[in-house]
C-alpha cells in the first residue's frame, strides 16, 4: 500500500491482481471484548481475557475502569483485569474519545461507584443520543447532572427493579443496563417493547453474561421481549476472545469481489454468534463460495458477484456497509435497509457510504434507514473517499478500493478506533506468499 498527499495524508488502495490462497487472522472481536471488560472490572478477583482486542475503543474502555479502581494490565494477547467486586471504590472524569459502545456502558458502570463519575466523549459523542438511557437508569434512582455528554453519573439510590424500555435508538442502552445488573440489588428486569432495536446484539450480551455466570432468563410474547438479570456475584475467569467477525467481513469481500481469490479468515466458525456473521454468511448467497474448515471459514470468489435484492440488515448494520461496497459490482441492483442506528454513528454512515458509492461511479439513493446501489457502469479516474474520520467506512471503501482502479481513502489512521492493523493486514494481502 502506497501513501500519497490528498488534502490530508491518504491511503492509496492498489487493485488486486495477483490471487491465490490467503490466511488471515484478524483481531478479537471488539464487541465480546468490550462486554468481557464491563463484567471482568465490575467482578471480583482477576479475570485473564486472551487475544482481546486493542484499539482505540478498548483502550478507553479499560483506561476508564482503572480510574474507578479497577487494576488494568495489557500484554500481549492477553487482558488482565483486578476487579472490584461491583462496587468501584473511586469517582473520576473519564473520556471515551468517539465510542459509542464504550460511552454507553461507563455511563451505566457509573452509576456503581462509591463517588460520582463524568463520562465525556469527542464532539461527536456529544450530539449522540443517551437521553434514552439515562431515563431507564434514572427509573433505578440513578441521578444526572444533564442530557447529553459529557454527563456526571451519581449512582447513591441505585437500585433494581424493573424497567418498561421503549423501542430505543440503539441497542447499546439495553445491554449497558444488562451489563451492570449482576452487581445491582435484586437484579434487572428489562421488558423491551417489540421491535427490538439490534436484537442480535442483546442477544451477544445475553451470551456474555453466561459466559460469566449469570443465569440470564429470557421469555417472549408478540409485543414484549422480557429480559431478567439476577443479582450475581461474578468472581474470576479467564475468557478466550474470539476473532472479530465485524473485521473479518472486509476479507470475506476481497475475496467474494476476486475471480480467483481465496482467503481463509481463521479461527472463525460459521455458527459464530457475531452479528456480522451474518454478512460472512450471505456472501454464499450472492455467488462467493463459503467453507468451513478446523483452521476457520474459506471464502472463494467465483467470478460470480449478484446483487442482494431487498436485504434486510437491521441485525447487522455496521456490515451492511462492506456489503453495500460489494454491491457496486454486482450483475443486479441492491437495497439493503433496516439501517436506522446507522444515521447516529461515527458519521451519518449513510449519507457518507452513499457519497463515497456515487463518487466511485454507482447510481444511489437513500433515505434514513436505507440505501439503493446500481452498480457501478464506469470509473471516474482517481478518487479520493473522505470517510468523515468513520472507521468502517474507511475498510468498507478500501475493499471496494481492491478491484476499482484509483481509490485512496483520506484519514487511513481512522482505522485504529476498532482495527489498528487493517491496512497491514490488507497489506499481507496483496504481497503475501499463496498459501497451500
Amino acid at each position: 500500500m502506497s501513501k500519497k498527499n490528498v488534502g490530508s495524508t491518504a491511503e492509496s488502495v492498489p487493485v488486486l491482481k495477483r490471487f491465490g490462497h490467503r490466511v488471515v487472522r484478524v483481531p478479537g472481536s471488539k464487541s465480546l471484548t468490550a462486554r468481557a471488560i464491563m463484567l471482568g472490572s465490575l467482578g471480583a478477583g482477576r479475570t485473564v481475557l486472551k487475544n482481546p482486542l486493542k484499539c482505540d475503543d478498548t483502550n478507553l474502555l479499560a483506561e476508564s475502569f482503572s480510574k474507578i479502581g479497577v487494576g488494568v494490565k495489557w500484554s500481549p494477547n492477553k487482558l488482565i483485569l483486578h476487579g472490584v467486586d461491583g462496587k468501584p471504590p473511586h469517582g473520576a472524569s473519564v473520556n471515551l474519545g468517539a465510542g459509542g459502545t464504550p460511552s454507553r456502558f461507563m455511563i451505566a458502570a457509573g452509576a456503581l461507584a462509591k463517588e460520582p463519575v463524568t463520562v465525556d466523549g469527542n464532539g461527536r459523542m456529544r450530539t449522540r443520543p443517551i437521553g434514552e438511557l439515562l431515563t431507564m437508569m434514572e427509573t433505578l434512582g440513578v441521578t444526572f447532572d444533564g442530557d447529553t455528554m459529557p454527563v456526571q453519573v451519581n449512582g447513591s439510590g441505585l437500585h433494581g427493579g424493573t424497567i418498561n424500555v421503549p423501542v430505543t435508538k440503539s441497542s447499546q442502552f439495553i445491554s449497558a443496563l444488562m451489563l451492570i445488573a449482576p452487581f445491582v440489588d435484586g437484579g434487572i428486569t428489562l421488558n423491551c417493547k417489540k421491535p427490538v432495536t439490534s436484537t442480535t446484539y442483546i442477544e451477544l450480551t445475553m451470551n456474555v453474561l453466561r459466559s460469566f455466570g449469570v443465569h440470564v432468563q429470557e421469555t417472549c410474547t408478540n409485543e414484549v421481549l422480557s429480559i431478567e438479570v439476577p443479582q450475581t456475584r461474578i468472581t474470576h475467569r479467564e475468557i478466550e476472545i474470539e476473532p472479530d467477525a465485524s473485521s473479518a467481513v472486509y476479507f470475506a469481500a476481497v475475496a467474494a469481489i476476486h475471480d480467483g481469490m481465496s482467503i481463509t479468515l481463521e479461527g472463525l466458525k460459521l455458527n459464530s454468534l457475531q452479528p456480522d456473521m451474518e454478512a460472512i454468511r450471505l456472501l454464499g448467497t450472492i455467488g462467493a463460495e463459503i467453507v468451513e474448515s478446523e483452521e476457520g471459514v474459506c471464502v472463494t470468489g467465483t467470478g460470480t458477484i449478484r446483487g442482494f435484492g431487498e436485504l434486510d440488515a437491521s441485525g447487522f448494520p455496521d456490515a451492511s456497509l462492506c456489503l453495500a461496497a460489494v454491491a457496486s459490482f454486482a450483475d443486479s441492483p441492491s437495497r439493503i435497509f433496516g439501517l436506522e442506528t446507522l444515521p447516529l454513528k461515527e458519521s451519518d454512515r449513510i449519507e457518507v457510504m452513499a457519497r463515497s458509492l456515487a463518487k466511485v461511479g454507482c447510481g444511489i439513493a437513500s433515505s434514513d434507514s436505507d440505501i439503493r446501489i446500481s452498480p457501478m457502469v464506469k470509473t471516474h479516474g482517481p478518487t479520493a473517499i473522505d470517510p468523515i474520520d468513520d472507521h468502517r467506512i474507511a475498510m468498507a471503501m478500501a475493499v471496494l478500493g481492491t478491484k476499482r482502479n484509483g481509490v485512496s481513502i483520506v484519514n487511513p489512521k481512522c482505522v485504529t478506533k476498532s482495527y489498528p492493523s487493517f491496512w497491514t493486514d490488507l497489506r499481507n494481502i496483496f504481497e503475501g506468499s499463496d498459501e497451500t
